[in-house]
């Protein structure tokens, strides 16, 4: 599928809104380093409120390491200055657990939920409960520029497998890039390899959570990571990956649906095509990223956080979110819109690896397993798919055990 001019670039470009008024009470919306125009967003649901509020956008650290350390220190210390959080899906169980957010009130949760695909809808909820509202939720795709992937050799009417992939890439002297905006991409390459071999990476919330790294999945997904390393086809995730896909004409790109409006690929945009992301066996399971709302536990207008919240969880707002930024909207019923079916051309592809995909696992030990990982797949040059595994495995035990590096 390409991408017709017109249409990517008004994927790049901003999206205007209407003036903000500094009328009423002062939100604090603290939002990560996702694509999505938030301030254009927040004067539309400032000019919504009739001067109840105003929502004023505050940017977190892009660093996995230095988001999550401030807004675990200031929830944990009752700050009181951040009014509406947009928490990683990462994030959601440890803040849950941590009694940090305020309670979804009852006559929202509904409509919070209403048309969510499952696994958004698993990645806001914890035991069962949701605790913040799903928003956006990205699927990884696989990207190319022109008619690269039939050189290679590849049907991309069909689910291309991870050795095919890498055997085109390297025939035709490519590389295939692995994007990782803000740290977090090599847990979620390897989680997405575990379960597209059969496997699960981790299950459980608990200090002792079943692993599957050791097993014939954990095998599998070395031996990609093995195979991509020995032939030389990139150096792994990393967040530099876009702007190297764009200098390299017979290369991929393995990124979130979002890519799209990433300014790198500004001069490449109307060359662009994707497909689903490549399968370990029959079935493509792209890894799933994405971002809910919530309002921390002492925030001083838990009333008024919400009623933003709803509208920024709207049709309209969702919406926008795919077609300025190229985010998937959490919610199903979005794709169906008339705006983004003429404004999204990602939508097809998207929608199916939204539902077939794999989320991070749910634990309020995430950071642990994450940085356990990041410990024992790092450099890629060092993966064995005979040793790794089991050594994997044993580093994520004792880190979530409460152990140390």
């Amino acid at each position: 599928m390409r991408v017709m001019a017109a249409l990517v670039l008004v994927l790049l470009a901003a999206c205007g809104g209407p003036a903000q008024r500094d009328q009423g009470i002062t939100l604090r919306w603290y939002v990560g380093p996702d694509r999505v125009d938030a301030d254009s967003l927040a004067e539309t649901c400032t000019a919504a409120s009739d001067g109840e509020y105003t929502v004023k956008v505050v940017r977190l650290p892009a660093d996995v390491d230095d988001r999550h350390s401030l807004v675990v220190r200031r929830l944990a210390a009752e700050d009181d200055g951040i009014d509406i959080l947009s928490v990683d899906s990462s994030f959601t169980a440890e803040l849950a657990a941590g009694q940090y957010l305020a309670p979804v009130p009852e006559d929202l949760k509904a409509s919070f939920a209403q048309d969510v695909f499952p696994a958004a809808l698993g990645a806001a909820s914890v035991d069962g409960s949701l605790v913040v509202a799903p928003w956006w939720y990205d699927p990884y795709l696989l990207w190319y520029r022109g008619n690269t992937a039939e050189r290679a050799g590849l049907d991309t009417t069909k689910p291309i497998v991870w050795d095919d992939l890498l055997a085109g890439a390297e025939r035709l002297g490519g590389t295939v890039q692995i994007d990782d905006p803000d740290g977090q991409g090599l847990a979620s390459w390897v989680n997405a390899l575990v379960a597209g071999a059969g496997g699960t990476l981790l299950d459980g919330s608990g200090r002792k959570p079943d692993l599957g790294l050791d097993s014939a999945a954990g095998r599998v997904a070395a031996g990609v990571v093995e195979y991509y390393a020995e032939v030389g086809l990139g150096e792994g995730p990393s967040e530099d990956a876009p702007a190297r896909f764009a200098a390299d004409p017979n290369g991929f790109l393995l990124a979130p649906s979002s890519v799209i409006s990433d300014p790198a690929l500004r001069d490449v945009a109307t060359d662009l095509s994707w497909t689903s992301y490549p399968a370990v066996s029959s079935t493509s399971v792209a890894p799933l990223t994405g971002v809910g709302l919530g309002v921390p536990l002492y925030a001083r207008h838990t009333k008024q956080s919400y009623d933003a919240i709803a509208c920024l969880q709207s049709d309209e707002s969702l919406a926008r979110l795919m077609t300025s930024a190229g985010h998937a909207s959490a919610k199903s019923s979005t794709f169906d819109s008339p705006t983004v079916r003429s404004g999204y051309p990602l939508g097809p592809v998207v929608e199916a690896a939204v539902t077939s995909g794999v989320a991070l696992p749910s634990t309020p030990y995430w950071q642990r397993v994450r940085v356990a990982l990041d410990d024992t797949w790092l450099p890629v040059d060092d993966v064995s798919s005979t040793s790794t595994p089991a050594r994997s495995q044993k580093a994520v035990r004792t880190l979530v055990g409460g152990g140390l590096r």
